[in-house]
């Protein structure tokens, strides 16, 4: 049961970069080196420059900068799946001291299973670090009924670590003090037993916690960033940070866009209620508070979800195994019968075989482990500004300014994913200038920019910028996959010779490849790269290049965006002729907003809403047929 647990959480957790912010940490303990000091100021960003920074990150950076010197990326990735592989067997050993055999064989598939759902939320940040401090805590305190009277004097050292890792360190103190509030309920019951008499020792570990809160460099101030931090995702529609960072927004808001990334979390709180009902479980006044506790962080923001997917499985696991006959001390149980217990480990050894099995092939589909992303990350933007011995500004969008801080260490981005130094004024003002760049060139000017690097694929909010700097005559693309795009500006521009011509077929073949060597054997990515380029060729004003692209590419997402070039390129005949075969597919959003947007360049105003009503009957919250509902409305009032 162990080994499969480790190995399937090792297995989930190894993979490709595809979080930037591993790369301004390692940006971060590369300058602490350099520096032989620690970082106040924010040395990186032309935004925030100087401004203060409360980095409570800083000993997890120094961390994880000397393995990168060590190991590379790879030793980056392999550290982190052995972090998640520690912190899975540890929850499992807890739930099998604190509640028996029946409970870790529980816990051991639950786990799995939802690390396996939540695996995008296992990105190489100090989260990983919490995840194993949570683990550690639970484990120290769950064993307390064995000495109940015993103080775990490594639980405030551990959080002294903690506060220096993440500001998510206050969770050791929740745990703590539920387990405080728990031994404190039952001395005011007049319980004589283990929790009732373990009060003080919990007492006296829960205030050196506190203090040990306070065991950093930044003091007072590092204390109280973590309470403003969580106001930074409090949900509300004036909360921009809540509203526009797609990590931080609620699960269930999340899912009306982006069901893929989330739609898991419902039947996993299915789950859980089922399992209540079924088994009945004798859960502990801690445990009570804790599911509680972390049930109300995962709905605030979808980042937390990780954190309850973490500490459901081998809280409720405990509470079956009581149920199954295997309390800890304190808790009453009444023996099921023995047959239900074998079913129900039965069952659990097959889920984790199944899950260790699933792990093993989704591993096997992945990029190369420790590189990034495909499509992610600005990688040929960042080689071209390093062979050009760039530095200074550059403009780039939020998730890559920590890659190329770390790859071009003499460029300075605008903005990257530290947005704890920016106001919400200031970061609205941001995605206001991407969604009307028409004031970019004010900004540039101030900046003093001389470069801009754009990702067209994820996201896909820089497409209107990327268009008009494409009609600049003041700034030359000097390089593009597709995926991304490097631009140039003035004496730069120079440097870098006369740019692409995108409007030359031969161009578009040199680009194409390229990526079929960089992707030989991977024919989905390849394929995918081909439509990245079909698309951008399109939003740049290239419609018929992204015709001759997409030839060779027969999907069904191939189809849908020759539609669209079609549409672009003026053939509204060609365009709808592919839509209607495409809405054979009554669902097909996409090929229905775009009938709606053939049908207003024909001057249709009232066929256009109706194919909007179709699309948005679908669903509601699609942000393609919003955006041209909202253009139609605008442009023309709606009869009476």
């Amino acid at each position: 049961m162990y080994a499969g647990v480790i190995v399937g959480a090792f297995l989930v957790a190894l993979g490709p970069i595809a979080d930037g912010d591993i790369y301004w940490h390692l940006a971060a303990g590369r300058e602490m080196v350099a520096r032989h000091a620690l970082l106040r100021a924010d040395p990186f960003t032309t935004s925030a420059a100087g401004r203060p920074w409360i980095d409570v990150h800083w000993l997890f950076q120094l961390l994880a900068f000397w393995i990168f010197r060590v190991s590379g990326f790879v030793g980056l990735a392999v550290a982190k799946a052995a972090a998640v592989a520690a912190t899975a067997a540890i929850s499992t050993r807890t739930a099998e001291r604190a509640g028996g055999p029946v409970a870790r064989d529980v816990c051991a598939a639950t786990l799995l299973t939802t690390l396996y759902l939540a695996r995008h939320l296992l990105p190489l940040r100090p989260i990983i670090a919490t995840a194993l401090f949570l683990a550690v805590f639970l484990h120290a305190l769950e064993n307390r009924g064995q000495a109940p009277r015993r103080i775990p004097w490594h639980l405030p050292l551990l959080q002294v670590i903690w506060v220096n890792c993440q500001g998510l360190a206050p969770l050791g103190l929740l745990l703590v003090g539920a387990y405080l509030a728990e031994a404190a309920l039952a001395r005011v019951g007049s319980r004589v037993d283990d929790r009732g008499a373990s009060l003080r020792p919990l007492l006296l570990t829960f205030a050196l916690c506190v203090l040990a809160s306070f065991v950093n460099p930044f003091g007072r101030a590092g204390v109280a960033l973590p309470a403003h931090l969580l106001a930074r995702i409090a949900p509300g529609q004036q909360n921009i940070f809540s509203t526009a960072i797609a990590e931080n927004i609620p699960p269930f808001v999340l899912e009306r866009t982006s069901p893929e990334q989330i739609g898991h979390f419902k039947w996993v709180l299915l789950a859980i209620a089922l399992a209540l009902v079924a088994f009945r479980p004798r859960l502990r006044l801690a445990h009570v508070v804790l599911l509680v506790a972390f049930l109300g962080l995962a709905l605030v923001a979808n980042r937390n979800v990780l954190l309850l997917y973490l500490m459901a499985p081998p809280l409720i696991a405990i509470g079956i195994g009581a149920a199954f006959g295997g309390a800890a001390p304190g808790i009453a149980a009444a023996p099921l019968p023995p047959i239900r217990a074998r079913w129900l480990a039965h069952a659990a050894h097959l889920a984790l075989a199944a899950l260790v099995g699933v792990a093993t092939l989704t591993f096997s589909r992945e990029p190369a482990t420790g590189q990034p992303t495909p499509f992610h990350f600005p990688v040929g933007s960042a080689s071209r500004l390093a062979e050009l011995g760039a530095s200074g500004p550059v403009f780039a969008p939020d998730h890559a300014g920590g890659y190329l801080t770390f790859t071009v260490p003499g460029l300075r981005p605008y903005i990257d994913t530290r947005l704890m130094l920016h106001t919400a004024p200031e970061y609205a003002a941001y995605l206001a200038l991407l969604d009307d760049p028409t004031g970019f060139d004010a900004l540039a000017a101030a900046q003093g920019f001389r470069y801009v690097v754009l990702t067209t694929g994820y996201p896909d909010r820089y497409l209107r910028l990327a268009a008009q700097l494409a009609h600049d005559d003041e700034w030359k693309l000097i390089y593009t996959d597709g995926s991304e795009l490097l631009y140039a500006r003035g004496g730069a521009g120079a440097a870098a010779g006369d740019g692409l011509d995108l409007g030359r077929r031969e161009t578009i073949d040199h680009i194409a490849n390229e990526l079929g060597g960089r992707f030989r054997g991977h024919p989905a990515l390849e394929n995918a790269a081909r439509l990245n380029l079909a698309r951008t060729l399109a939003v740049l004003g290239h419609a018929r290049q992204a015709l001759y692209l997409l030839g060779t590419v027969d999907t069904r997402a191939a189809t849908q965006l020759r539609a669209r070039a079609y549409f672009i390129d003026g053939d509204l005949a060609a365009a709808e002729s592919l839509a209607r075969v495409l809405l054979q597919d009554e669902q097909d959003r996409a090929s229905l907003t775009l009938m709606a947007e053939i049908a207003l360049a024909r001057g249709r105003g009232e066929d256009a809403r109706d194919w909007l009503r179709r699309a948005l009957a679908i669903d509601p919250y699609d942000p393609e047929a919003r955006a041209a509902m909202s253009r139609l409305d605008g442009a023309a009032p709606r009869r009476p």
